[in-house]
């Protein structure tokens, strides 16, 4: 299966895609520029700033308005245009580590992971914050690039990611216990590309964001590979589902650190139908 390129070049690290029902748009976040990118049906686009550096993750909030998460801290705010939006908690203070790529559990609290600006292996942890007058926790370390995060519909299983290890992790997961019990799900072979941002199915089914492997595949709820979607730039980083009917697939590539002249396209956003809907973004509720 081929996906098409939907947009011009519009961001140098393009992540965290999520379908935003309260616009009927996709927005992403230009990570290393400090801003979000919604997109429109016809791939024209709007740049909306983030006070900070680094725009990780954008998550709706129930009641209306979002949750950005920024280079330390998360920053949230009521306005859909995101002018209101104020950090509110730093997560850590160590300058040398970034936030990288998260989500929300069934039970509307946020999980954040981290990496360090110098990729320092082992340096990175996965945060958990439940929102205003709740203090951050730390929930595991030992990662190098803390990546993708999606639940099953039922909500009983997570999917996660740190990248150089070439494996999605499966954990269990309990509103009282947070995410438990952590086991290899499936391991990406050598040379195709290594696993980066996920989205769950409404089938069950995970696709994964293969950086530097041009493509997005789909395992389904035992772990088989079920298909690969061609993208055609290699530094694919995330997937989510949109569209009115949650049945359009939407990747974001990267062009850090190309030459302006190598994959002249990567950057964009590119759109694949795949026969499968998706589930809705878990909301933030703080």
């Amino acid at each position: 299966m081929k996906s098409q390129r939907m947009t011009d070049t519009i961001s140098y690290h393009g992540e965290g895609p999520v379908w935003w029902e309260a616009t009927g748009r996709l927005r992403f976040v230009d990570m290393l520029h400090g801003t979000v990118i919604e997109v429109d049906d016809d791939g024209s686009h709007r740049r909306l700033a983030v006070p900070s550096r680094v725009a990780s993750v954008i998550r709706p909030r129930t009641g209306g308005g979002a949750l950005v998460a920024t280079e330390r801290g998360v920053a949230l705010g009521r306005a859909e245009d995101l002018s209101d939006l104020e950090e509110v908690v730093e997560l850590y203070s160590d300058p040398t580590i970034r936030t990288n790529e998260g989500g929300c559990d069934p039970d509307g609290r946020l999980w954040i992971g981290t990496m360090s600006w110098e990729r320092v292996a082992g340096a990175a942890k996965v945060y958990r914050w439940d929102g205003p007058g709740a203090q951050p926790v730390e929930a595991w370390g030992g990662a190098t690039t803390a990546n993708g995060l999606g639940f099953s519909p039922d909500g009983a299983r997570a999917y996660w990611v740190d990248t150089p290890t070439r494996t999605i992790t499966l954990l269990d997961y309990d509103a009282e216990a947070g995410l438990v019990n952590p086991r290899p799900w499936v391991v990406i072979e050598e040379g195709t590309g290594k696993p980066d941002g996920l989205t769950v199915d409404a089938e069950g089914g995970v696709w994964v964001a293969l950086h530097r492997g041009g493509a997005v595949r789909r395992y389904d709820a035992e772990g088989r590979l079920s298909e690969v979607v061609e993208v055609e730039v290699s530094k694919v980083t995330a997937c989510a589902f949109g569209g009115p009917g949650l049945d359009r697939l939407f990747i974001t590539t990267s062009r850090e650190n190309l030459p302006d002249d190598v994959e002249p396209a990567s950057g964009s956003v590119y759109v694949a139908e795949v026969g499968v809907r998706g589930l809705a973004p878990l909301p933030f509720r703080g």
